[in-house]
Order: structure tokens, then C-alpha cells, then sequence
């Protein structure tokens, strides 16, 4: 149902429910009571959307319950998240839901673990959302695997996924606002299928995601994010407890003032979430994501009503939700009109120059000396590697200066499959808790990281400065980074490189013998 209405451009509504923690009990049955009571009712649902551990909390997986939704008729969309798993197991967990017969997923990188049983749990984070995206399209397409003989390969049988990805365009500063754009780039070349935004409280900012797809020629459904938000649940994001989630000062004020009401505020945050449907509506969105803490059935079934109602006066509304914050970036200017139509040139073109970083240029300077694929340095290096093999003393000597060197230069973690080049020479494995690098997950706030907001910046605040002083903020946008290798740990990610073992090994091309079929 959800596949075929954003496909015949219907305005799609998915209901947000977060399992509980626990085989059983109200917090684990609520989507599944919602389903039912929503099967066949006047109000339309496309889909009832099913969290993935939100917060790093472990919980019921949507998996078990996705099947018991759309028994009743209506469409689970499955929220998977990379925290959790290597490879292995989630190609396993795809596999599992394809047999069950669950076809739309949401992909995100996930939040940090935050408890565990005796203890906090490990994060994995093995691949990131735009390689989870190229896998599950990969599967899509039929997953070439190892054949039972030497050198030959077989197909394994087509799945059939529709994938979402999500944006967060909250985001205070420049070099953490385009890079969730850059990523998004790299999601939709990857296969996504449609975009779901971020929850946030400033439609200028969410109409900015629209303005940013029609800026890059990006034609694929966007919905946008509507979360009714109480005082309480205000509090916890505005604390910054949330990953992500943005509560200005102002907007908890007001949230405080509501809850001093009867209700506690309930109705003035509905009308509030009927408006934002309403809104998003006009501006030309495909459809609206709901969700909030606790919601009954007949609070999403007000929302979507009353969002009907209020759907001829929509362009009123859109002051009442303009939280931004002092000294927000926009990548565009304000919007003559939130209707759609309005046409915008690539941010990217209207940039002031950067400054250009002095460590940065001496690393590049290097690069180009002895990395440049091709130059002498390159070609001496690799014969020097070619010489002394992986096990002679003279291979160790080398590795542990290799690693000295980069450790004190780089953070480097010896991981053996070096992603420096890809990000400006900063090392996503000593520098993101999540080992993000094809572009940020969208858990940072003032540009610092979500695990530690008090110790370390976001990486790709770091990056894209760098980028943008040497004049190469586009190459944000392009360029996909494989997983790591992880054969390859603790061993020379210089000697890797030259050998071609790591990921950014040349592409072998096709022999005219190897095209034919």
C-alpha cells in the first residue's frame, strides 16, 4: 500500500509506534491494537512505522511484529538500524524479513547503544547507511555470492525492497547541515526509494531538504516528520538526551505554558501536529511520517481529520512553527512562497571561499609525493613493498613507523584499510564513534559528536572545512567508501594500499573473454 501510493503520487500518512521492552504487555501491543482498529477505517493509513531500538535501548524487535500488522491489512514499515550487526547478520536479518514477507524498510545508522544488560552494549556500526542501502539493493538486484567451485560465482534469488532513507536538516552550523545534504546524495545514488526527514519544529528548515533535492535534480518521494511533542518528552531533547532532536529554548517555553492547561496541553499539540500535516501538505511534500510518545489511536485519527480541515488555510500556519535558533545556518535564503514551484540554484555555487588549513595542505602535499597512484613516489613505494613482503623484520620495522607516525599525526587505530584520503585526512575510526565514512549520522548538536558532546567534535565538522578551504566541498556528494576490510586490522594500511589489498584498490576491467556471457 505504501509502495504503490507514493508511486501513483497519493499523499501517504505512516503512524510512528515504539515497541517496549519485553515479549509482551500495552507498549509492545499498541501498533498491533492500532493496526486492527485502523484496518478498513475511514481515516487512511498507508503504513504503521516500527523503531529499532531508538535511543540505543534495547526493545522488541519490529521484525516479530511486522508480520502481525499487515495480517490485518495494513503495511509495516521496519525501521532497521546498522548499530547492532556486522554484515554477516544483517544480509541474515534482510533475508529473514524478505521470507516473511516484509517489503518496506526504513535504513538509519542507528543511535549509540546507551544500556545494556550488566552494562552497556557494544556499538557495531560494520556498515553505515549508504553501504546498508547498496547492500540491500545489491540483494534487490540478486546477490552475487562464491560459487561451490574455484572462481565461479552464483546468483542468489531477487529480493524486493522498497528503502527509505532519512535527513536530519536541524542542524545549527554549515558544516553540519550540508553534510547531512552531501549524504543524502549518496542514499538516493545508493537506491533509496524515498526520504523521511528528521522530527524538527522549523518548516523553513524542512522545506530546505525539498528545495535542496529539486536544487540537485533528486526526484525521489519525501515525507516529512511530524512528532507530537509533550512538555516531558520536550524537556528530555531540549536536554540534549535525544540524538539529533532539536527543542529550542523558545519552543519549551511555549510547551511549558501548554502544559499548564487542563489537558496538560494534549489538545494544543495536536492541533499543532494537524497543522505541520496540513503544512507539509501544501509545500508539496509526498506524505507525513506521525509520531509521539503515547499516542492513542484516536489522537492519530484527530491528526489526519482535522490536517483536512485545516488544509485551505495551511500557509497561516507556517509561523507558528519557525523555532529556529541565534545564528542558524539556512543553505538557502528565505522562500518567497512555502508553495511549491519555487526553483533554486545548488547551494554549493553561492559558498564564500573557505580557508585554506595548513595541516590539511601539508597532508595533501604528501599525498600527491607518495600516494598519487602513478607518481614515482607511488611507484617506489610499492616496489619497496613489493621487496620486503609482509613477515620479513624489515615489514615490521615499517608497519610499527607507519603506525607511530599516523597515530601521532591522525589518530590512526591500525585498522589496515585506511580512509584518510577519503576524509580530508581525518580518521573515522579514531575520530566517529561510529566509524561513519561515507558522511555523518545525524545524532550531532553544535557540531559536536553524539557519544561525546562534551569532548569531541562531529568528524565531519572537521572535514568539511578542510574541503572547503582546498576548494573540494563537492566531492562530498560523490565518491562511495566500501566497508572496511576487516581481514585487513592490524596490518600496513601502507603496504595495503600500494599492493592494492584495501578498498581503494583500482577496479579491475572486464577482459573481452570475462564479458561474454
Amino acid at each position: 500500500m505504501l509502495r504503490e501510493a507514493l508511486k501513483n503520487g497519493e499523499f501517504t500518512i505512516t503512524c510512528e509506534f515504539v515497541p517496549a521492552r519485553g515479549k509482551d504487555g500495552p507498549g509492545v501491543e499498541a501498533a498491533i491494537d492500532f493496526a486492527k482498529a485502523m484496518a478498513g477505517a475511514a481515516t487512511k493509513i498507508h503504513a504503521v512505522s516500527l523503531t529499532d531500538n531508538p535511543g540505543g535501548n534495547s526493545a522488541m524487535i519490529p521484525d516479530a511484529l511486522a508480520p502481525e500488522i499487515q495480517k490485518t491489512g495494513l503495511t509495516a514499515l521496519v525501521h532497521f538500524s546498522c548499530r547492532d550487526m556486522n554484515r554477516n547478520a544483517f544480509e541474515s536479518r534482510v533475508m529473514a524479513l524478505a521470507r516473511a514477507g516484509i517489503g518496506n524498510l526504513l535504513v538509519v545508522t542507528g543511535d549509540y547503544p546507551a544500556s545494556g544488560f550488566e552494562g552497556n552494549a557494544a556499538g557495531v556500526f560494520d556498515l553505515d547507511s549508504v553501504q546498508a542501502i547498496k547492500y540491500m539493493k545489491a540483494m534487490n538486484d540478486g546477490l552475487e555470492i562464491p560459487g561451490p567451485k574455484k572462481g565461479a560465482t552464483v546468483r542468489l534469488p531477487k529480493t524486493d525492497f522498497f528503502v527509505a532513507a532519512a535527513v536530519s536538516p536541524f542542524k545549527l552550523k554549515e558544516e553540519e547541515l550540508l553534510p547531512q545534504f552531501f549524504k543524502l546524495e549518496k542514499k538516493i545514488a545508493a537506491g533509496a526509494d524515498f526520504v523521511i526527514t528528521q522530527l524538527g519544529y522549523d518548516m523553513r528548515k524542512s522545506l530546505e531538504v525539498k528545495r535542496y533535492m529539486a536544487s540537485r535534480g533528486l526526484k525521489v518521494p519525501l515525507i516529512g516528520n511530524v512528532y507530537v511533542l509533550s512538555y516531558g518528552a520536550a524537556k528530555t531533547m531540549h536536554a540534549g538526551l535525544v540524538p539529533g532532536c532539536v527543542v529550542t529554548d523558545e519552543l519549551l517555553k511555549v510547551l511549558e505554558a501548554e502544559s499548564k492547561d487542563p489537558d496538560k496541553g494534549k489538545k494544543k499539540r495536536l492541533e499543532r501536529a494537524a497543522k505541520m500535516v496540513a503544512m507539509f501538505k501544501g509545500m508539496g511534500f509526498n506524505g507525513v511520517h506521525i509520531g509521539g510518545f503515547a499516542l492513542k489511536t484516536d489522537d492519530f485519527r484527530y491528526i489526519v481529520d482535522r490536517a483536512v480541515e485545516l488544509a485551505p488555510q495551511w500557509e497561516e500556519f507556517v509561523p507558528e512553527v519557525a523555532f529556529g535558533r541565534k545564528d542558524e545556518f539556512y543553505a538557502f535564503p528565505p522562500p518567497k512562497s512555502y508553495r511549491p514551484g519555487e526553483t533554486d540554484d545548488d547551494p554549493v555555487k553561492h559558498l564564500p571561499p573557505g580557508r585554506r588549513l595548513l595541516g590539511y595542505g601539508l597532508a595533501m602535499a604528501m599525498h600527491r609525493l607518495a600516494f598519487e597512484r602513478g607518481s614515482l613516489g607511488c611507484r617506489l613505494l610499492t616496489g619497496y613493498y613489493k621487496l620486503v613482503g609482509d613477515r620479513s623484520v624489515l615489514a615490521r620495522f615499517s608497519h610499527f613507523n607507519e603506525n607511530l607516525i599516523k597515530l601521532l599525526c591522525f589518530h590512526c587505530r591500525d585498522c589496515g584499510d585506511c580512509a584518510l584520503p577519503d576524509m580530508a585526512y581525518c580518521c573515522p575510526q579514531g575520530k566517529c564513534a561510529k566509524q561513519q565514512r561515507n558522511g555523518p549520522c545525524g545524532g550531532s548538536t553544535r557540531g559536536m559528536c553524539e557519544v561525546y558532546p562534551d569532548q569531541k567534535h562531529c568528524v565531519w565538522t572537521l572535514v568539511y572545512p578542510r574541503l572547503k578551504g582546498a576548494g573540494k566541498v563537492a566531492e562530498m556528494r560523490t565518491g562511495y567508501v566500501p566497508p572496511r576490510k576487516m581481514e585487513l586490522a592490524y596490518t600496513s594500511a601502507w603496504a595495503n594500499y600500494f599492493l592494492n589489498r584495501d578498498h581503494a584498490a583500482p577496479v579491475q576491467s572486464e577482459t573481452p573473454e570475462e564479458k561474454k556471457p
